[in-house]
C-alpha cells in the first residue's frame, strides 16, 4: 500500500486531459455525467472578462470544458469485469496508467466507451466536439503506437487526439 502511495506523488511522463466544446451544453451537466470537476469551464452566453476596459462585454460563443484525467482516480477502477482467472493484476494496471503512454491511451479508450459513450454520441451528434490532449515532453518517451482498435475506438467516439510536445 506504501508504494502505491509514493507513486501518486511522482510526477508523471505526461498528462491525458478531455477536452469538450459544444454549442450550448451547460458544463454542470458534463461535470456530473463524468464525475470529474473541470479545470476550466464555461457555458454558452455567459459573459467573457473583457480584455479592454473600452470594449464593450462580451459573451462566450460556445460552452467549453477541460479536465485533465488523474490515472490514480479515473483509470484505477476498471469500468468492465474481468474474466475469472484473466483478472490482470493492479501492479500492471497502476504502471500501465502512470508510465506507459499506449496503456494509458488505451485505458482511456475503454474507460469512454463503456462508461460514457452515450454523452459522447450526444455531444458530437448536438455539434459539439470532443479531444483527449496528450501532453508530454520528448524525453517522457521513447517510442509510441496506437493500435488499430484504440483509434477505432476514439473514431467510434468521435474523438479527436491531439499531441502537445513541451520542452524539458
Amino acid at each position: 500500500m506504501e508504494s502505491t502511495k509514493r507513486a501518486q506523488h511522482q510526477p508523471l511522463p505526461f498528462q491525458l486531459s478531455l477536452r469538450i466544446r459544444h454549442p450550448s451544453m451547460d458544463p454542470t451537466a458534463i461535470s456530473k455525467e463524468l464525475r470529474i470537476e473541470p479545470e476550466y469551464a464555461f457555458r454558452a452566453g455567459q459573459p467573457r472578462a473583457s480584455k479592454s476596459s473600452v470594449a464593450p462585454a462580451a459573451v462566450h460563443t460556445e460552452s467549453y470544458w477541460l479536465a485533465p484525467l488523474d490515472p490514480w482516480s479515473w483509470f484505477g477502477i476498471l469500468p468492465f469485469q474481468q474474466p475469472p482467472g484473466k483478472a490482470i493484476p493492479q501492479d500492471i494496471i497502476d504502471y500501465a496508467v502512470t508510465r506507459n503512454l499506449t496503456g494509458a491511451i488505451g485505458l482511456c479508450a475503454v474507460r469512454l466507451e463503456k462508461s460514457h459513450a452515450p454523452l459522447l454520441h450526444t455531444i458530437r451528434s448536438e455539434g459539439g466536439e470532443i479531444s483527449l490532449l496528450v501532453t508530454l515532453s520528448p524525453s517522457a518517451v521513447d517510442t509510441f503506437s496506437l493500435p488499430l482498435q484504440i483509434s477505432r475506438t476514439f473514431g467510434e467516439l468521435g474523438i479527436t487526439l491531439e499531441f502537445e510536445i513541451t520542452n524539458d
